[in-house]
């Protein structure tokens, strides 16, 4: 805020000394004052922004209070009583008959391809196995997405999505967008695979994320490349799935990393309205987190094959609208579907 009459000031007496008559030296020397002194107090302000808290989304941990309206709280309330008649899954249940998860290997050529196309090693950085997974998410959650209306690639994987969005101006669905961090994740030699979350009952809507299995805390994590965000604990460890559906049937909504979006209005969930992202994914995850689905083999371009298996994570007791459904296979057990791999 002050450099800007600062620098007006500098220009006026600047333009006061050239008319007057004095040494050329002397001259030079005080412009060269004057350019160095703007620059420090640039310099200043940009530091003093980050110190007093104008500063980017802290990777790691966020801390954010989530103030919803009436209605929407009583929608919350809605998701988590359906949570709540189906808590538990079944970890005793065999799987013995159900097929192996499959992930492609980093050196698959579509992979090395995919990597040194756009320089995904770059993109990753150096820092650690987290820090690197979120760098490559936010660059997903840039390539992928556009201010034309949503589009729909004929061929599902990373390149083809890519390359759609930049030369058709569309934007992509939460599919696509997991697609392409899936296969980037395991073109890094990660395991991951993308899930659909879906809710109780079928309203023509579910949302797609990915879950990466972290080989630092042990454990698989979930990412989400189409709000560029990531539910975590108190501590700004990155939550999965069963951690996060259990956080919501306790009653609470989980912490996440703040959405930073431009609002599209109207924003609507239900036919009811949200004034802000943050409250609007607060309930939306709540709806769609009662159950999951999974391909059963991560690889490269593999949804866009017409023999596709998926998985289905269904608690306890639930009768699911998809059972019976061709190539697909059900499930009970988290730890099956969770299986480290």
């Amino acid at each position: 805020m002050i450099v800007i009459p600062i620098q007006i000031f500098g220009d006026i007496m600047l333009s006061k000394i050239q008319n007057d008559s004095i040494n050329k030296n002397v001259l030079m020397y005080i412009k060269y004052l004057h350019n160095i002194t703007f620059h420090l107090l640039i310099y200043f302000l940009a530091v003093s922004n980050v110190l007093l808290g104008d500063q980017k989304v802290n990777k790691t941990k966020c801390n954010m209070v989530i103030v919803l309206k009436d209605y929407q709280k009583k929608m919350l309330d809605e998701y988590i009583e359906r949570l709540q008649d189906y808590p538990k899954f079944d970890t005793g249940e065999k799987f013995n008959n159900l097929p192996k998860w499959e992930y492609c290997k980093p050196d698959a050529p579509s992979l090395s391809k995919l990597s040194n196309e756009y320089n995904l090693k770059d993109v990753a950085g150096s820092g650690t196995e987290i820090e690197k997974m979120l760098n490559l998410m936010d660059w997903v959650h840039r390539v992928t997405s556009s201010k034309g209306e949503i589009g729909n690639p004929e061929v599902l994987n990373a390149p083809s999505i890519i390359e759609f969005v930049r030369s058709k101006g569309l934007s992509v669905n939460c599919k696509m967008k997991s697609i392409v961090l899936n296969e980037i994740l395991l073109s890094f030699g990660y395991h991951s695979r993308r899930i659909s979350l879906k809710p109780s009952k079928f309203d023509g809507d579910s949302h797609s994320i990915v879950m990466v299995f972290s080989n630092t805390h042990k454990k698989w994590i979930c990412l989400d490349p189409t709000f560029n965000t990531y539910f975590h604990n108190d501590s700004g460890e990155i939550l999965g799935y069963i951690e996060i559906r259990e956080i919501y049937r306790k009653g609470e909504i989980p912490k996440f990393r703040p959405i930073q979006f431009t609002i599209r209005p109207p924003l609507m969930l239900a036919g009811k309205r949200f004034d802000s992202y943050d409250e609007w994914y607060a309930v939306y995850m709540a709806k769609n987190c009662f159950q999951a689905a999974s391909p059963q083999k991560s690889a490269f371009g593999y949804e866009s094959s017409e023999s596709t298996n998926w998985i289905l994570l269904l608690p306890s007791n639930f009768q699911s609208d998809e059972i019976g459904r061709v190539n697909t296979y059900i499930t009970h057990n988290p730890e099956y579907f969770f299986q480290e791999p």
